[in-house]
């Protein structure tokens, strides 16, 4: 999907973890710095994504913005997963 959507015509400008945070840089910092800067924020949901606390905190993140921005937030599911594992926890209080 990266190949499709970074060759698309025109090209779609990417920020993948591996590739693009900044070495050294904290790790929370990338991802507001990232997702800040995005107009759309894509995730790719499957049974990693909803164990891994940091990937929680990046759609928790992009669903405060949606609030006070108008940027997109895209959902992908990759595989089948509970729906209480994707829900925003801050809004569930």
């Amino acid at each position: 999907m990266v190949q499709e959507l970074e060759h698309f015509d025109p090209p779609f400008k990417l920020c993948l973890h591996k590739r693009d945070f900044i070495p050294g840089k904290w790790i929370i910092d990338n991802i507001i710095d990232s997702i800040e800067k995005s107009h759309k924020t894509i995730f790719v949901l499957s049974e990693n994504f909803v164990r891994s606390e940091w990937c929680k905190y990046e759609l928790d993140f992009s669903h405060f913005r949606l609030f006070d921005e108008n940027d997109a937030v895209i959902l992908i599911l990759l595989e089948p997963i509970e729906k209480k594992a994707v829900s925003c926890r801050k809004c569930l209080g």
